[in-house]
């Protein structure tokens, strides 16, 4: 049952994935690591995996965990709009350290000019979780001056721009 949730949703991302550890490398990737299932979900499919290799003897100590998965899973699938989006909002990740998340959400553009560092750091926030922070490095002058602005007229939030001497650390915060 495991195996079956995790996998149900993959197509959603163009995502075929032939063995066990593949669908739940890729279930991970997908669902868990942008906060649309429970951080806590890793667990359970290393349990699986451990069940499926011999080295555990059986998962029913995780059964309520298993059945929470099948239900989020299943929120998330009745959820999907006609371009294959979720229509409801990710859960909060709860085992997520602060010192790993901004270890993370960081992307250096420094050296990259506009308009390319912008399109950069697009691509970087759409691989965050939606609230979660990305730091984005800029160097002085239009870089740091063009890049937060696009940022704010999408919609994101700019937290704060941070003179580093040298160059200017921009926190962004993904809402969308």
């Amino acid at each position: 049952a495991i195996i079956a949730a995790a996998r149900a949703l993959l197509v959603t991302f163009g995502a075929e994935p032939k063995t066990d550890r593949e669908i739940l490398g890729v279930f991970r990737k997908h669902l868990i690591d942008p906060g649309w299932v429970e951080g806590q979900t890793r667990q359970l499919l290393d349990a699986a995996i451990d069940w499926r290799m011999g080295d555990r003897d059986a998962l029913t100590d995780l059964l309520g965990q298993a059945e929470q998965l099948a239900e989020r899973v299943e929120k998330l699938f009745v959820s999907l709009d006609a371009s294959l989006k979720f229509a409801v909002a990710p859960v909060a990740q709860k085992d997520a350290s602060p010192a790993n998340e901004a270890a993370a959400h960081t992307v250096d553009l420094r050296g990259v000019a506009c308009p390319m560092n912008f399109v950069k750091a697009k691509l970087a926030l759409e691989q965050v979780a939606v609230g979660d922070v990305l730091d984005v490095l800029l160097d002085d002058g239009e870089p740091v001056r063009n890049a937060p602005a696009s940022f704010a007229e999408q919609g994101q939030q700019v937290l704060e721009i941070t003179n580093m001497g040298g160059h200017f650390s921009v926190k962004v915060r993904r809402k969308e």
